[in-house]
């Protein structure tokens, strides 16, 4: 009966991978200025203003989102929501997403 559960959570683990995989592959996809961001819990944070730039679910936060503009470009809080709302939609649809998002930092990869 163990090895049924074990089985089952790896099953979820992995499909929580797989769609986390896909959100933030489309979060780069639609942001081609988006160089990376990560997901941490407040509490870890040190100059927790200047980094963490959108609330998520419970003590999670988007932070240090990383951009390749010009000089004198202003990201805009419409910009950080946007990534926020994909991430709690995943998390909405799949709560083991949380433990998956916490402390995670996702940058673009250039082939």
């Amino acid at each position: 009966m163990k090895a049924l559960h074990d089985r089952t959570q790896n099953l979820q683990a992995q499909s929580v991978a797989t769609d986390l995989a896909a959100r933030v592959a489309g979060i780069f996809e639609e942001y081609p200025i988006l160089c990376g961001f990560s997901v941490q819990r407040r509490s870890t944070l040190t100059k927790t203003k200047e980094r963490a730039v959108a609330p998520l679910q419970g003590e999670l936060c988007l932070a240090d989102v990383s951009v390749s503009t010009w000089p004198g470009f202003h990201m805009t809080l419409e910009f950080y929501n946007e990534i926020a709302c994909t991430l709690l939609e995943l998390m909405d649809e799949q709560p083991e997403a949380f433990d998956f998002l916490s402390g995670r930092t996702f940058a673009r990869t250039v082939n």
